[in-house]
């Protein structure tokens, strides 16, 4: 047999395979395929809400039980789909990684000198979250100046009102979703 001759076989072999493939797909059983759902984001329609900025007032940085309520058992994760697949929910994902965060800094302040890769990585995650909400708040500005005399326009979002998605509208979504599942593993 000829090179090309092996080529040909090798070719035509890898299509008859493949057309096999898709005839079985095409006239297996509807119950031997598991399509996974493509939802790029929950089944649900996020109203808006106003929510007024207060610094300082709530989720102390070294407050554990306050940082805990935060997000849902299971890691705010859903179930969708049949069968069930489960899924990680943006918002909570990037408070997870806020929370990682806020433990280093805490080691930090109690002396460690071990750096978390973990809260490295959630840096890149957070800055794009960030990019993705876009939040266009106006902020008053205010002059700043630092401790070589430099002054500067400074701003800050403490008691401001900014235009958000509804939070807790998400979490009530995810709780209910959470209730149904028959295998909370």
């Amino acid at each position: 047999m000829t090179p090309l001759q092996q080529v040909l076989s090798v070719l035509l072999a890898a299509s008859a395979a493949l057309n096999a493939i898709t005839l079985l797909h095409v006239f297996a059983p509807s119950h031997l395929i598991h399509e996974s759902p493509r939802a790029s984001e929950l089944p649900l329609s996020v109203g808006s809400t106003v929510f007024t900025f207060v610094f300082g007032k709530q989720y102390h940085y070294e407050n554990d039980t306050e940082w805990a309520t935060l997000i849902p058992p299971y890691h705010g994760h859903v179930k969708l789909g049949s069968p069930q697949l489960e899924f990680g929910v943006a918002m909570y994902s990037d408070l997870q990684c806020l929370d990682t965060v806020r433990h280093a800094i805490v080691q930090m302040r109690n002396g460690s000198t071990t750096s978390s890769r973990a809260a490295e990585d959630c840096f890149g995650q957070l800055r794009q979250a960030i990019d993705c909400t876009a939040d266009i708040t106006l902020e008053p500005a205010f002059i700043v100046c630092d401790s070589d005399g430099k002054c500067g326009a400074g701003a800050s979002g403490d008691y401001v009102n900014h235009k958000c998605h509804n939070w807790a509208q998400v979490r009530e979504f995810v709780e209910h979703n959470q209730a149904t599942w028959s295998n909370p593993v």
